[in-house]
């Protein structure tokens, strides 16, 4: 009687176990959705951002000025935004990331300062004695732009210490695979002319302080949607790892019922012959 007491609440722990993957699946796609019918709209911002600041480069007054951020070539250290998870349940996310990251920048660890974003980024360095600048420890989809803010003026007021700005992570390359990747953000360079000239606009400012408005803009654009889609990753990855997991429990809550009702028809099956046989006594 006690195995089938112990099985009974093993069934039911998994049973509560696959509400819980369940319903985590399905918070999981309903976010994933609304943050991907973002992105079209925060790819086409960004693109057009990043044409208008090219057009500006290319312009014969604007050529030969400063770089639009000043960082500084001849620096030796490396600030990189690594952008992981917020929360757990999502499988190899997390630990492909890092291990991008180890792949990339694995010498010389301590020319390396870190932007991390995300729990577990922020987590992960921890446990790896690195250089943090800051931490933002609650991405969500309301948080994006907030963060984008105070990296984008982070970057600008401290780039002159670095001699790049990456960023690293992961993107949906489809909604059943999601890769670690890495974006350079300064030095920005130099766009090619393109074929509509610069004064077919009306520019009331002065050029250079046009390059300084939209390279503030281009960096906050381009961290603002590797925030986004590093987000939607998230999300697809939680939905794959929390559908697996669901699908594990009702394959083993099928299991552990047949294995259920086979003890229990054998116990009864043995109460009944030695009750049949003491009748026959």
């Amino acid at each position: 009687m006690s195995q089938l007491i112990q099985m009974r609440q093993r069934i039911n722990a998994i049973g509560t176990i696959k509400k819980i993957t369940h319903a985590t699946r399905l918070i999981a796609m309903s976010a994933h959705t609304r943050l991907a019918n973002r992105e079209p709209i925060m790819a086409h911002y960004k693109e057009e951002v990043k044409r208008l600041f090219g057009r500006l480069l290319a312009d014969e007054e604007t050529a030969g000025a400063l770089p639009p951020v000043a960082y500084n070539p001849k620096a030796k250290q490396t600030l990189i935004v690594l952008v992981g998870s917020q929360k757990g349940f999502c499988g190899m996310f997390n630990s492909m990331l890092f291990k991008f990251l180890e792949n990339h920048f694995s010498t010389q660890k301590h020319n390396h300062v870190f932007i991390a974003v995300g729990k577990k980024a922020h987590d992960y360095l921890s446990s790896q004695s690195a250089t943090v600048l800051t931490s933002f420890t609650t991405l969500s989809s309301s948080t994006i732009g907030s963060i984008a803010d105070v990296i984008t003026t982070t970057i600008i007021q401290q780039a002159h210490l670095y001699n790049t700005v990456v960023v690293i992570n992961n993107y949906p390359k489809s909604f059943f695979n999601q890769k670690p990747q890495q974006t350079l953000l300064l030095p920005i360079e130099q766009q090619a002319r393109l074929d509509l000239e610069l004064d077919a606009y009306y520019w009331p400012e002065a050029k250079h302080e046009l390059v300084k408005i939209l390279s503030s803009l281009y960096i906050h654009a381009s961290v603002e949607a590797l925030l986004l889609s590093s987000l939607t990753a998230e999300q697809a990855a939680r939905f794959h790892s929390m559908d697996s997991a669901t699908r594990n429990a009702q394959d083993l809550l099928e299991t552990l019922n047949r294995d259920f009702n086979k003890l229990r028809q054998t116990k009864i099956t043995k109460e009944l012959i030695e009750l049949s046989g003491s009748f026959h006594k």
